[in-house]
C-alpha cells in the first residue's frame, strides 16, 4: 500500500508481485500441459525424421520454456509428462523394455529436466529475493528521501526559529536596555554576570563584573554589610529578595532604589539564575521624608494648638453647623466641672435659665443668617456660682457654606462688677453734685438776695410809699389827679433806680477778686470728663480728648473754672442730644496759646449756633432753651473774664459749635468773629 513521502511523493513499500500472483496457478499448469502436449505431438510426428535426440532436445526446450514461463511447479509437471511420453517414443514396440542407450538418454533427460526445474526454482527464488531487495531498497530510498525532506523542512524551520530567536533576543536586549530601571542578572552563587545599559550608565560601571562584588562599587558603604548579609540569607533559602538601599550614580551622588530579585529554577527546583530590577525611589523617599516631617510638624502644631486652646484663659467651644456643641476646651471643662468634651445641646448646659430664651433667639438668627454672634451671658461655675461672660461665635465656611462655628467666651464678672460700682459711684457723685450745686445755688441766691435786699431796700420802700400815696389821692372823690401824677412819676423813677442797683450788683460781681492757685488745666478737664461720663453714655455721644502735653500751669480758682468747663460740656451734650441722624461727636482739646496762655476748646457736631442770636448767647437772661434761664453762659464769661481770660464761640465745620476759653491773661483768637466783643 502506498504512503506519502515528503511533499507530493508516493513510495511503494510492498515487493513486486510474483509471476504466480500475476497469472492464475491453473493457467501456469495449463501452459505446462499444453506445451507438453504440443511437444509430444510434434515429437511423434517428426520422430521418423529426427530420431530420438531431437525429440529429447524438444522436450528439454519445452521444460525450459515452462520453467521460464510458469515456474518450477509447472516445469516439474512438464518434466513428468515428457518423461512419460519418452518411453513409448523410444520403445514403441516394447513399451516396457528399454535399451541401455535409451536408459542413458532418459537418465540424462531426467537430470537435465530436474536441473531446469531446480534452475527455475533458483531463478524464481533469486528473482523474488532481488525483487524484495529492490523493493527494500526503494523503500529505504523513499524513507531516506522522506527523512531528508523532513530534515530540510526542519532545518528551514530551525533556521527561521533561530532567526526569530536572534531577533527576539536582540529586541529583548534592547527592551532590557531601554526599560527605565536598573536590570541585572546573577549567578546561582549571587554574583552579578549581566547588567543592562541603564545600570551601566547610571553607575558608570562596566558590563562585566570586574569588581568582584555582588553590586560592584555602587552600594552605599553604610549599607553594604547589611545588604550582603540579607543577600546571602536569600541565596541560601532561594526566597525572593526585596530591599530599599542607596546606589551611587556615576557623578558620585547616592540615590534610594527599590531592589527586587527573584530566582530562576530548573526542572529539579534548583536555583540557576537570579534576576533583579531596581527602581529609583529617591524622590518618593524625599517626599515621604518631607511628608513625615510635615506630619510630625503638623502633629506638633496640633499638640501646641491643643495646648493653647486648653490653656488660653477663655472658654473655647466649637459648634456644628446646626449649632450643637461638639467640643469644649480644658478651661471650659474645669470651669463647669463637666469632664465631657461634647455637650449635646445648642446652648451650653451651664447657662443661667433666665438667659437661655434670649441666647436661643439670638442664636437662631445667627444660624439662619450666618453672621457672627455676640452676647453677654451668665454661666454656672462648678461650685454653683454664676458669673458674667462675654461670648462671640464666628462661622467657619467652606465654599461659602458654614460647616462649623467657633466660640470664645471670656469672664467679664470683674468688669461687670467694676461697671456696677462705677455706675453706683457716678450715681452717688451726681447726687452729691446736685446737692452741692443746690447748696451753691442756695448760698449764691442767699448772697445775691442779701445784696439785692440791701441795695434795693430804700428804692423799694420809697416806691411803695409813693405808690400808696398815689392810690389814696386816686381813691378820693373826686380823684386828685394833679397830686397823683407826680407820685406815679416818682414810682417810675424808683423802679429805674432799682434796676440800676441790680446792674451795679452784677458789675460788682464781675469785678470781684477771685481766689487763685496753680492749676493743671488737663488734670482739671480729666476730672470733669469723669463726672460727665454717665451723661455722655446716656445720650450716645462719642467723646474724645486731645490734651497737649507739657502745658504750663495757670493761676485760677479751680472750682470756678471747672464749673465753666462743666457748663460748656453739658451744653454741648444737650445740643448733641437733639441730633437725630448722623454722628454725635464731642472733642475737648487743649493747647498752648501764643500769648503764653492756655487755650481750651469744646467742639461738638450738634445743630450749631443760630446765626440771628450768635451775638447774644453770652447776654444775661438770653436763652434758646425752653426751660433755660439764660444765666449759664453769662456767668461763665464773667468767671473767665474775672480770671483775666476770654470766652467766645464760633461755628464748627461742617456743623456744630466751638466754645474757646483762653487763660489767664492774653487774648488768643480761635476764629473769633469781630462782633464777638460784648
Amino acid at each position: 500500500m502506498p504512503r506519502p513521502a515528503g511533499e507530493g511523493k508516493w513510495i511503494m513499500t510492498t515487493s513486486a508481485p510474483s509471476r504466480s500472483l500475476r497469472w492464475p496457478i491453473i493457467l501456469n499448469y495449463a501452459i505446462a500441459v499444453g506445451s507438453v502436449a504440443i511437444s509430444v505431438a510434434a515429437a511423434f510426428a517428426l520422430y521418423p525424421l529426427w530420431g530420438a535426440d531431437p525429440a529429447l532436445l524438444l522436450f528439454l526446450a519445452v521444460v525450459a520454456f515452462v520453467a521460464l514461463a510458469a515456474g518450477p511447479g509447472p516445469a516439474a509437471l512438464a518434466s513428468v509428462l515428457t518423461f512419460l511420453a519418452l518411453h513409448p517414443l523410444l520403445s514403441p514396440g516394447y513399451p516396457l523394455v528399454l535399451q541401455s542407450g535409451e536408459i542413458l538418454r532418459i537418465g540424462l533427460y531426467i537430470v537435465a529436466s530436474l536441473f531446469l526445474v531446480a534452475l527455475s526454482a533458483a531463478r524464481r527464488t533469486t528473482s523474488a529475493a532481488l525483487q524484495l531487495l529492490n523493493n527494500n531498497q526503494q523503500m529505504v530510498i523513499g524513507e531516506l528521501q522522506e527523512q531528508n525532506d523532513r530534515l530540510r523542512v526542519e532545518n528551514a524551520e530551525l533556521s527561521e526559529i533561530a532567526t526569530r530567536a536572534q531577533a527576539a533576543e536582540q529586541e529583548l536586549r534592547q527592551t532590557v536596555d531601554t526599560v527605565p530601571a536598573l536590570i541585572a542578572r546573577y549567578r546561582a552563587d549571587g554574583f552579578m554576570d549581566f547588567r543592562n545599559k541603564n545600570w551601566r550608565e547610571y553607575t558608570g560601571l562596566s558590563r562585566d563584573n570586574l569588581e568582584g562584588r555582588r553590586w560592584g562599587s555602587a552600594l552605599h558603604p553604610d549599607e553594604e554589610e547589611m545588604v550582603e548579609r540579607q543577600w546571602r540569607e536569600h541565596i541560601a533559602t532561594g526566597e525572593p529578595f526585596e530591599l530599599e538601599q542607596r546606589l551611587r550614580q556615576a557623578d558620585g551622588e547616592y540615590r534610594w532604589h527599590r531592589i527586587r530579585r527573584i530566582p530562576l529554577r530548573d526542572e529539579t527546583g534548583e536555583v540557576i539564575r537570579w534576576y533583579a530590577i531596581a527602581f529609583d525611589i529617591d524622590d518618593r523617599k524625599r517626599t515621604e521624608d518631607a511628608l513625615r516631617e510635615s506630619e510630625a510638624d503638623l502633629a506638633k502644631a496640633r499638640h501646641e494648638l491643643q495646648l493653647i486652646i486648653d490653656t488660653i484663659p477663655v472658654l473655647v467651644l466649637r459648634h456644628r453647623a446646626d449649632g450643637i456643641i461638639d467640643f469644649v476646651n480644658e478651661v471650659g471643662r474645669v470651669y463647669s466641672g463637666i469632664t465631657r468634651t461634647t455637650w449635646p445641646s445648642r446652648t451650653s448646659v451651664i447657662t443661667h435659665p433666665d438667659d437661655v430664651p434670649r441666647i436661643e433667639a439670638a442664636w437662631d438668627v445667627a444660624l439662619r443668617t450666618g453672621e457672627s454672634f455676640e452676647s453677654e451671658v451668665r454661666l454656672r461655675r462648678a461650685d454653683g456660682q454664676y458669673r458674667w461672660f462675654f461670648t462671640r461665635r464666628v462661622p467657619l465656611r467652606r465654599n461659602g457654606e458654614v460647616i462649623a462655628w467657633y466660640a470664645a467666651t471670656s469672664d467679664i464678672e470683674d468688669r461687670k462688677q467694676a461697671e456696677r460700682e462705677l455706675i453706683e459711684s457716678e450715681r452717688r457723685l451726681r447726687e452729691a453734685q446736685m446737692e452741692l450745686a443746690h447748696a451753691g445755688r442756695v448760698v449764691s441766691m442767699g448772697q445775691l438776695t442779701a445784696s439785692i435786699a440791701h441795695e434795693v431796700n430804700q428804692p423799694l420802700a420809697a416806691l411803695l410809699t409813693n405808690a400808696g400815696t398815689a392810690l389814696r389821692w386816686l381813691a378820693g372823690q373826686p380823684p386828685n389827679l394833679e397830686k397823683a401824677g407826680p407820685l406815679i412819676e416818682r414810682v417810675i423813677d424808683d423802679g429805674k433806680r432799682a434796676a440800676d442797683i441790680l446792674s451795679r450788683i452784677r458789675d460788682f460781681s464781675k469785678k470781684a477778686p477771685v481766689r487763685k492757685e496753680s492749676l493743671d488745666v488737663n488734670e482739671a478737664i480729666s476730672e470733669i470728663m469723669r463726672l460727665t461720663h454717665a451723661a455722655i453714655s446716656e445720650h450716645g455721644v462719642s467723646a474724645k480728648m486731645q490734651l497737649s502735653e507739657g502745658l504750663p500751669r495757670v493761676l485760677g480758682d479751680r472750682v470756678q473754672l471747672q464749673q465753666v468747663m462743666l457748663n460748656l460740656i453739658m451744653n454741648a451734650i444737650e445740643a448733641l442730644s437733639e441730633v437725630g441722624e448722623g454722628p454725635r461727636e464731642l472733642l475737648i482739646s487743649t493747647g498752648e496759646a501764643e500769648s503764653d496762655g492756655v487755650l481750651v476748646a469744646v467742639k461738638d457736631s450738634g445743630p450749631g449756633l443760630p446765626p440771628e442770636n450768635a451775638a447774644r448767647i453770652f447776654e444775661a437772661f438770653h436763652t434758646t432753651k425752653a426751660s433755660g434761664l439764660g444765666l449759664g453762659l453769662s456767668i461763665c464769661r464773667s468767671i473767665v473774664e474775672a480770671h483775666e481770660g476770654r470766652l467766645w464761640a464760633t461755628p464748627n465745620q461742617p456743623q456744630g459749635a466751638i466754645f474757646c476759653m483762653m487763660l489767664p491773661i492774653r487774648e488768643k483768637s480761635c476764629e473769633e468773629p469781630e462782633s464777638s466783643e460784648a
